[in-house]
């Protein structure tokens, strides 16, 4: 399992840079940190230039936007913001109890009965969000995520033994991941890959023979590892758990001693507590109160697990925004022929990622071929448990089948996995290669081939992995949106008393409806400077259950004309569910006319009918109305 034992010159060079000994380019001494500050520096301008081309943040009016709102597939990024506001208002804090006054109404959302384990991500976004503005704080912590993966995997990359040129260029294609680009902005907690890279010396300390003793420097860097892990998110902890078992579980069946295992359930411990203790929160709070009701995991449909599981030909498949119009259609064409598609294109490897992982297999290939199975590096190994364990129809499914916990349903995400790992053994590959075989070569003929190659590798990066910019009609709708809703919650706001409740329809319990995202209702509470809202209530919540049963009640012996395509609500049930609402203080209703048949149409007019003459508050967009209840 480990490169040892070559016979050619190539494997010699392998096995060093698996060792990440013998390099003098790696050495900590003063001349060397100053070439990493400027290579990072370097790195840094390429990465902030390359993101804001990408998403077109060429203004502060440009910053002062979300890089995305109405998506009519995701809403993600809406129910996110509202977390971030509830954080920046002070309601939602890191480790404590969660209950947001202004969500969830009549009683309020409790935030607390269901684990976070990104709060600490989450707070810093929160922070941001207090600092900068909702939208501006979003679009830095954004960034700051591309930058930190950068940064971190060109740090590993040096301390596992690779030079500064192939560094550098592994550390731009992680933080130009067309992954990072895809999860970003719906799923932060995805975007903040920048621990992965760490991964990798932990799980190769642990496959060595000599592993990880007890007390030594690697032991507390493995630990540490286990608790930064285990504080983030758990589709990463998952991964990171079963390799470091799997590392020292091949040691201990080879030397026939279980003592290896010792040090790697030490650092999937360290995980654990950390998960533990970004759940605390949740855990103190079941424990001194009832909430039955309220599921601790919310288990996602089977189905789930097929389509967003890892499949091997997601990897070579460039998403829809890619620069080559070609690829672009190919992109396209593939997600339209198939069922089962990944997140966006979050994936793609890259260009440079699948040169790596095909170089990774072929080299793995010749050594079984050769009969040299201590040959195949470690790294394939690791991949290939990844494709067994996560691939559609594989061993998390299988377990998913047989026990109904889909949590880890999206490993499709565990494609960023792959490409740390495939990165980091072509940059020790490569740097091996310079320092033996390139000693054929003229130093100064050495070196500017080594600067050429990288340079034009740093330009593939770019062109194939950042996504061309957003169409500006695209930008100017999403300008619209905003402000349509800005305005329509001050217009709610001005016709309102203080602190209004307001009812918001369809009730949503966090699962999308047709023409209504799951997060959608979020929307007019990221504008709102205090008024109340329905949404937020968590699934089971006294306030769901409640709001669930005015709903049914406001519908019953409702049918719809076929003729007029109007709902025809029937008045002894409206009238019966509006007294509860105001029986509960509701000043008015709220409907997302995409909800409905006919638009919210026939209860505007049972309404009006009832005696509800004041005039409905209509968004400019046109798919929002508000209804006071103000006869």
């Amino acid at each position: 399992m480990t490169a040892v034992g070559r016979s050619s010159k190539t494997d010699t060079a392998d096995t060093r840079a698996s060792t990440g000994t013998s390099s003098p380019q790696a050495a900590v001494d003063a001349a060397a940190w100053w070439r990493d500050l400027a290579v990072v520096m370097v790195i840094f301008g390429v990465t902030i230039l390359a993101w804001c081309t990408a998403n077109n943040m060429w203004s502060m009016a440009a910053w002062s936007l979300p890089t995305t709102y109405l998506d009519p597939v995701y809403s993600d990024f809406v129910g996110t913001c509202g977390h971030l506001k509830a954080m920046a208002t002070g309601h939602f804090l890191p480790y404590g109890w969660k209950l947001v006054p202004d969500m969830g109404a009549p009683q309020g959302a409790n935030w607390t009965t269901i684990p976070t384990p990104d709060e600490l991500l989450l707070g810093f976004f929160g922070l941001l969000a207090k600092i900068f503005g909702l939208f501006t704080g979003f679009n830095i912590g954004v960034l700051l995520g591309h930058l930190t993966a950068a940064t971190a995997f060109y740090f590993v990359a040096r301390t596992e033994g690779a030079s500064n040129p192939w560094a550098g260029v592994g550390a731009l294609a992680f933080g130009l991941a067309p992954y990072l680009f895809a999860e970003s902005p719906h799923h932060v907690n995805c975007l903040y890959a920048w621990h992965i890279p760490l991964f990798v010396p932990v799980w190769r300390w642990l496959a060595t023979e000599h592993g990880v003793p007890f007390g030594s420097r690697r032991f507390w860097l493995a630990i540490g590892v286990g608790v930064l892990t285990g504080l983030q998110n758990p589709y990463y902890t998952f991964v990171f758990c079963q390799l470091t078992f799997l590392a020292a579980a091949f040691v201990a069946w080879r030397t026939r001693s279980a003592a290896a295992l010792a040090p790697a359930l030490a650092v999937i411990g360290a995980a654990a507590i950390a998960f533990a203790i970004s759940n605390l929160d949740t855990f103190t709070y079941r424990l001194f109160h009832d909430v039955a009701n309220a599921p601790f995991i919310t288990q996602r449909e089977y189905r789930w697990m097929d389509i967003y599981g890892f499949k091997l030909v997601d990897l070579f498949i460039p998403y829809i925004r890619h620069h080559s119009d070609a690829l672009a259609k190919f992109g396209l064409a593939h997600r339209q022929a198939s069922v089962l598609n990944d997140e966006e294109g979050c994936a793609y490897l890259g260009m440079i990622g699948i040169a790596c992982l095909l170089w990774l297999v072929a080299v793995s290939i010749r050594a079984m071929a050769e009969r040299r199975e201590s040959a195949v590096p470690l790294a394939a190994w690791q991949v290939l448990w990844i494709v067994i364990m996560f691939n559609t129809g594989g061993l998390n499914s299988i377990i998913a089948a047989f026990t109904g916990f889909t949590l880890f349903r999206t490993a499709c995400r565990y494609s960023i996995v792959v490409l740390a790992i495939v990165l980091l053994w072509a940059a020790r590959r490569l740097t091996a290669w310079q320092q033996d075989d390139g000693k054929r070569l003229p130093p100064d003929t050495l070196q500017i081939a080594t600067s050429t190659a990288a340079t034009g590798l740093c330009l593939l990066v770019l062109w194939d992995q950042v996504p061309r910019a957003p169409a500006p009609e695209q930008v100017a709708a999403i300008a619209r949106q905003v402000a349509a809703d800005r305005d329509f919650v001050a217009a709610m706001e001005s016709a309102l008393p203080a602190k209004a409740m307001v009812f918001q329809l369809p009730v949503m319990d966090g699962s999308p409806l047709p023409g209504v995202p799951s997060s959608d209702h979020y929307r007019p509470y990221l504008s709102s400077h205090g008024l109340r809202f329905t949404m937020g209530a968590t699934k089971g919540s006294e306030s769901e259950v409640w709001q669930q049963a005015v709903q049914k009640q406001l519908l019953a012996g409702a049918t719809l004309n076929q003729q007029t395509q109007q709902i025809q609500f029937n008045q002894n049930s409206v009238a019966a569910a509006v007294d509860e609402m105001r029986k509960q203080g509701f000043a008015a209703i709220y409907v997302n006319r995409n909800g409905f048949p006919d638009r919210g149409k026939g209860l505007e007019k049972s309404l009006l009918e009832l005696g509800y003459l004041k005039p409905p508050i209509d968004s400019a967009a046109g798919d929002l109305v508000c209804i006071p209840l103000t006869r």
